[in-house]
């Protein structure tokens, strides 16, 4: 049983359609990364998930859940946390987790746990104003992890942040996937997601691009590149191998599609016709090479036109 799946789900503010027939499934314990350009429909659809916003059309379930009465009760299961955090800038780190911990029905050693977790203990005394931005983002991090949810949303956690906040939360994230939680974070930030997750959906204009592991999604076209004294003799040998759809010469080499991965039986065949390469290997493409042509260019920090 997945723990979200969406089915179809729109969102249409009169004229401007923000999430268009979207439908991806997140299983138990991924790090699941929503990653789209600023404006392509991410924090709607976060919105739809919490509650927060209400679907033109299609359907989505948490843990199974798909009616209103059980998403309630699913919901009381995530934990969640939106692009701007919102405490109170004069109470202190502490005071305002424990607010939160009240809604929640949390205990006061939860919340020293918590504050243990995202690195704040030696902070926590001190109010909300005075915080860096990486500090309300990991103390944004520790509300959420307050009731010890199954799912955490995650809205732009890194968004903003230097390199050394990005890594700190980074470390959080993946510590709550060590332990066992399923984690759902919208980001436009490319490095950042494939170094952190383990799954993504690309979204683009409000529509569903490509969904997949991430290992898969990178490495799905099989590249290979292969150096040979005689290029134009290496080019037409290539083009006659059955396991390539495509051939072509980039910067002395020849770069080709393979069906497969499998570079012995292309070095035997290159063998076979008397091709003899001097460099073979295999070339993955980076989630920057695959967003871009998904997303016909669009920079993943930058807004999507209308």
């Amino acid at each position: 049983m997945a723990v979200i799946e969406a089915r179809g789900l729109t969102k249409r503010y009169k004229e401007v359609v923000a999430v268009d027939d979207a439908s991806f499934a997140v299983e138990r314990g991924q790090v699941f990364g929503f990653l789209g350009p600023n404006g392509s429909g991410k924090t709607t659809t976060i919105g739809m998930l919490l509650g927060i916003v209400r679907p033109t059309a299609g359907s989505f379930s948490l843990f199974g859940a798909s009616t209103p009465g059980a998403l309630v009760a699913a919901r009381a299961r995530t934990g969640a946390t939106l692009e701007t955090p919102n405490f109170y800038p004069y109470m202190s780190g502490r005071d305002n987790l424990r607010i939160a911990a009240n809604v929640k029905r949390v205990g006061r050693a939860r919340i020293e746990e918590c504050l243990d977790i995202v690195g704040l203990r030696g902070r926590a005394k001190h109010r909300f104003k005075t915080y860096s931005l990486g500090m309300k983002q990991r103390l944004a991090l520790a509300a959420a992890m307050l009731a010890d949810p199954e799912l955490v949303v995650l809205d732009e956690p890194a968004n903003g942040l230097d390199p050394q906040g990005m890594r700190q939360i980074r470390r959080i994230i993946r510590g709550m996937a060590e332990r066992g939680k399923t984690i759902f974070l919208s980001s436009h930030l490319l490095w950042e997601v494939e170094r952190t997750c383990t799954h993504v959906s690309i979204i683009r204009r409000g529509r569903i691009m490509k969904t997949g592991a991430v290992s898969d999604i990178v490495g799905g076209d099989k590249h290979v590149v292969v150096k040979a004294d005689d290029i134009e003799r290496l080019l037409a040998v290539m083009d006659g191998y059955p396991g390539a759809s495509s051939a072509r010469i980039s910067n002395g080499a020849v770069v080709a599609r393979l069906d497969s991965g499998d570079l012995g039986t292309l070095s035997r065949y290159l063998s076979g016709h008397g091709v003899h390469p001097s460099h073979l290997a295999a070339e993955s493409k980076t989630l920057e090479e695959v967003f871009m042509e998904l997303t016909d260019g669009t920079p993943p920090g930058a807004a999507e036109a209308s």
